[in-house]
């Protein structure tokens, strides 16, 4: 009987749509109406908004998709390969990574001169300006689309320029050897300081992490601890994975300011690795990997279905999974979105993120009197 019941309603209701059509434009009117106005203000500021059926309906069209990503490599063929379950209609999907400041530069000189041939991309550091002066960037109103729930990223994840996202975080730790004990670092980034530690640590010439802490410290106090860091006489390196690799062969004790999801993917790849790490207080966070769609994109739309992707729990857990600690803290689940639970967190985000390169010159130049930002020392 209640079956019965239901299938009149459900016949009453489509007969009363299909006789009074009008009760239907009627309650798409608002709908509609809001999109248009979403549109206009966007066009003010010179922007584009779409909605969610565009982009489906405009990736249908394209059919392909290029995108360059910024994450580990590794992890590329495997989020392509779920991104293409999702949208079957994308008959070629080519993800590749743009390595180094050389391929950058190179990558910057096809975008300016229209060469190339690519859709979704991540802007290297090295090259803010560049992409802001040549207009490298096409200007999709990400902030109101993902407001509306056209464009389904966390808000958080949206750059203040409202055109790119940031899909991933790094972090900085102090990693130790575990033959070493915890005891010598429970005073966090004071233990660095130690005496009792002098020359048996390693810190990174290009002061990445040191620069992370200025959000929660200032510059000013960032660039004294730098001093007194030099004072205690560490071993200079430049990059975290061989650093690791040498603090787990013994060569020195512990690193002052290591990629927390750097240990972590080597741990993965061997747990037997000597290596152990300490979240310090505060605990400076940073984005990483932006993505932004390039202004002569082919296949703009489905270059946001991408980057939409990549914010997804399904991304980020593949991205997590090769890459332990890469995912974004923002996205509920990842190991970094429970490493800064609870926690003293120093966010280096916009106003921060754009002005690492002056931050970590400071300290590089200024407070350490090395040659430049990465520079092997003497």
């Amino acid at each position: 009987m209640k079956s019965r019941v239901r299938q009149l309603g459900v016949m009453l209701t489509a007969g009363l749509w299909f006789i009074f059509p009008q009760f239907a434009a009627a309650a798409s009117a608002p709908a509609q109406r809001l999109v248009e106005q979403r549109k206009a203000d966007a066009a003010k500021r010179e922007m584009i908004y779409l909605t969610k059926e565009e982009l489906v309906e405009g990736a249908k069209k394209e059919g392909r998709v290029v995108v360059h990503p910024g994450m580990d490599e590794t992890s590329i063929p495997d989020l392509v390969g779920a991104f293409k379950k999702r949208y079957p209609f994308l008959k070629e999907v080519i993800g590749a990574r743009i390595t180094g400041i050389p391929a950058a530069q190179r990558e910057v000189l096809e975008m300016v001169s229209g060469q190339a041939r690519v859709d979704s991309f991540s802007p290297h550091s090295t090259h803010w300006s560049e992409y802001a002066k040549h207009k490298l960037i096409l200007r999709y109103d990400l902030k109101t689309m993902a407001a509306d729930g056209q464009f389904k990223v966390p808000s958080g994840m949206i750059d203040d320029s409202g055109v790119m996202i940031w899909t991933a975080t790094n972090q900085g730790a102090i990693a130790y050897n575990a033959k070493v004990g915890p005891e010598a670092f429970s005073k966090g980034w004071d233990s660095c300081l130690d005496p009792a530690q002098a020359g048996k640590f390693t810190v990174d010439t290009k002061p990445n992490v040191l620069a992370w802490l200025v959000p929660a410290w200032g510059e000013e106090k960032v660039l004294s601890y730098a001093r007194k860091l030099k004072g205690n006489k560490p071993i200079w390196n430049r990059g975290t994975t061989s650093a690791l690799t040498k603090l787990a062969a013994g060569e020195y004790d512990f690193i002052c300011g290591a990629y927390a999801h750097t240990a972590q993917r080597l741990l993965k790849k061997d747990p037997t690795l000597a290596i152990k790490l300490m979240i310090p207080d505060p605990f400076p966070v940073t984005f990483n990997d932006p993505n932004a769609i390039y202004a002569r994109a082919q296949s703009p739309h489905a270059g946001l279905l991408w980057m939409e992707f990549l914010a997804s729990n399904e991304a980020q857990d593949i991205m997590d999974a090769l890459d332990p600690g890469i995912g974004s803290f923002l996205v509920e689940g990842t190991v970094s979105s429970k490493w800064v639970r609870d926690r003293n967190v120093s966010l280096c985000g916009s106003g921060c993120r754009d002005k690492e390169e002056k931050f970590m010159q400071r300290i590089a130049v200024e407070a350490w009197e090395l040659p430049k930002v990465g520079a092997t020392a003497k």
